[in-house]
């Protein structure tokens, strides 16, 4: 496996790793989140994907600007990233057979999107070194371009970019990454969540379109999650999206919750640009990781929803 290190950050020790996390833009991002990501004390950046609609060269200019930022970032592909539409329905019907007949051109789509994205790191099946002020954790970034559940949605590029033919190939290639680490803090970043986290349409990743809801998480993830525990690696945060905060027919999904000493976000606040009272509000999610003065793990990762105010 290669690893893809971010630059360190020069600066003082701190107590904390502070992280912003931006949910599913679907093209919610504009010049406003560059300016003020830039000027923030965020350490590091990470998007769980979806970065485009229902086009992939709408994405593109979003892409761009987004490569505008000056903190080190990860980019996770979602569903609808470097997809075109007739794809994306071919996958959502489980047709795997012509999903694969559309899916011949991922493979360049994929690599605009990383040219676009410029030197903010396009993640998927990658351990992501990261160091701020002597504290050391890895981001693993899991299956790119989940659609949830247990299938195991465009195989056909999954197979040419990165071996991964099933399930099972996604499971072995996570916990090669697992394997990698040391004793540093683990984070999982991913465009969907684990399985196991509950089967009601409102639970972090459960199924909110189907009449008789169900556990909408991916089982890679979740095993690659069990996998770390049992090697006796640190995990500190699961980090996704996909499955949006407001529910198909009403009502709001939890969007965290603590397990076993492990912080679970779900950021898919879609819109994540909206207005209130005539006034825009730019959503995000802050995840502090916590480490000691002598830059050693300190206690469980902690989150809060941010929304910021335009001018």
């Amino acid at each position: 496996m290669t690893d893809n290190p971010l630059a360190p950050r020069p600066s003082p020790p701190a107590p904390a790793v502070n992280i912003a996390v931006i949910g599913d833009v679907h093209l919610d991002w504009n010049n406003f989140d560059v300016d003020y990501f830039n000027a923030s004390d965020y350490d590091l950046l990470l998007f769980v994907g979806d970065i485009a609609g229902y086009r992939h060269r709408g994405a593109l200019p979003i892409a761009r600007s987004i490569a505008a930022l000056t903190k080190p970032a990860i980019a996770m592909p979602g569903n609808h990233d470097a997809i075109h539409l007739g794809q994306l329905v071919a996958e959502a019907l489980e047709k795997d057979s012509m999903a694969d007949a559309l899916g011949g051109g991922q493979p360049r789509r994929s690599r605009q999107l990383d040219h676009a994205l410029g030197e903010v790191t396009m993640g998927g099946y990658l351990r992501h070194p990261i160091e701020v002020g002597g504290r050391r954790l890895s981001v693993i970034s899991g299956r790119p371009h989940s659609m949830g559940g247990p299938r195991l949605a465009f195989r056909r590029y999954l197979g040419h970019a990165f071996g991964v033919a099933s399930i099972d190939d996604s499971v072995h290639r996570l916990n090669a990454l697992v394997d990698e680490c040391g004793d540093e803090p683990i984070i999982f970043l991913a465009h969907n969540g684990p399985s196991g986290f509950g089967d009601r349409r409102d639970d972090i990743w459960g199924c909110d379109f189907r009449s008789s809801e169900g556990d909408f998480g991916d089982p890679d993830l979740a095993q690659a999650i069990a996998y770390a525990h049992a090697s006796g690696r640190r995990v500190a945060a699961v980090i996704a999206g996909h499955m949006h905060h407001h529910l198909k027919g009403g009502g709001r999904r939890r969007w965290s919750e603590t397990r076993g000493g492990i912080l679970y976000v779900n950021a898919a606040r879609v819109p994540r640009i909206f207005s209130t009272d005539g006034i825009a509000r730019h959503h995000h999610v802050e995840i502090a990781v916590p480490f000691r003065d002598d830059a050693s793990p300190g206690g469980e990762a902690h989150a809060r929803e941010r929304l910021i105010h335009r001018p």
